[in-house]
C-alpha cells in the first residue's frame, strides 16, 4: 500500500525497476480515459445530429462527420494520455534542471507514470460526471456539472502533484523543497490553463 500512503518510499523502490509496470499504469489510465469518452458518445452524437439537422448536409456527409467524431472521441484520449505523460515528464525535467537536478529523463518519466494512480482510482467518479454532463448537452444545462467536475479535476491534479514531487526527488536527486517547488509550478500551470479554458467556454456560451 506504499503506492498510496507512502509514495516517496514506493517511488524510491521503483527507481531502478523496469518499464513494464510504469507502461502498464499509463496504459490502464489511457484505456479508462477512452472508456469514459465512449460512454459519452451516444449523447455527443445526438447533440451533433441536432446541431447539424438544418445545416443542409447530405446524409452521407453527416455520416462521415459522425464516424470521424466516433473514432476520434474514442482514440484520442488514449493517445493524449501517453503524450501528456511524456509532456509532464519533460516539463518537470526542465524545471528541475534549472534547480540543479541530476539524473536522466527516462528515470523521471518512469516515476512520473505512477502519478496516473489518482486518475485511475477516481475514474468511477470522473466517468459518472462525464456521462451526466453529456446527457444534458441537448438541454444546454451541462454547466450544472461544471463545479463538481472542476473540483474533482483539481483534486486529482493536486494528488498527482504529490507523486510528481517524489518522482523529481528520487529521479533527479533534489531535496524535497526544490522537488515540491518543481511540482507546484507544474500544478499552477495546469490550474491556469484549466481556468482559462473554463472562462473562454463560459464566454462563448458552450453548454
Amino acid at each position: 500500500m506504499d503506492f498510496l500512503i507512502n509514495p516517496d518510499k514506493f517511488l524510491e523502490r521503483q527507481r531502478d525497476g523496469g518499464l513494464l509496470i510504469p507502461l502498464a499504469v499509463v496504459a490502464l489510465a489511457a484505456i479508462l480515459s477512452s472508456i469514459s469518452a465512449y460512454l459519452t458518445l451516444p449523447y455527443l452524437l445526438q447533440f451533433i445530429k441536432s446541431q447539424l439537422a438544418h445545416s443542409g448536409l447530405s446524409k452521407q456527409q453527416l455520416d462521415v462527420i459522425l464516424n470521424m467524431t466516433y473514432y476520434g472521441t474514442v482514440i484520442s484520449p488514449f493517445i493524449v494520455t501517453f503524450v501528456g505523460w511524456l509532456f509532464i515528464s519533460l516539463i518537470l525535467y526542465a524545471i528541475s534542471s534549472l534547480l540543479g537536478g541530476q539524473g536522466n529523463f527516462s528515470t523521471l518519466a518512469k516515476l512520473v507514470s505512477f502519478s496516473y494512480i489518482p486518475p485511475i482510482a477516481l475514474s468511477p467518479v470522473t466517468m459518472y460526471l462525464s456521462v451526466e454532463s453529456s446527457k444534458h448537452l441537448l438541454y444546454g444545462i451541462s454547466k450544472a456539472y461544471m463545479l463538481p467536475s472542476v473540483t474533482v479535476q483539481f483534486a486529482i491534479a493536486a494528488w498527482q502533484a504529490i507523486y510528481w514531487t517524489f518522482a523529481v526527488k528520487n529521479a533527479r536527486n533534489l531535496e524535497l523543497k526544490k522537488s515540491a517547488l518543481t511540482a507546484g509550478l507544474v500544478l499552477i500551470g495546469y490550474a491556469a490553463l484549466t481556468l482559462t479554458s473554463l472562462i473562454f467556454s463560459s464566454l462563448s456560451g458552450t453548454p
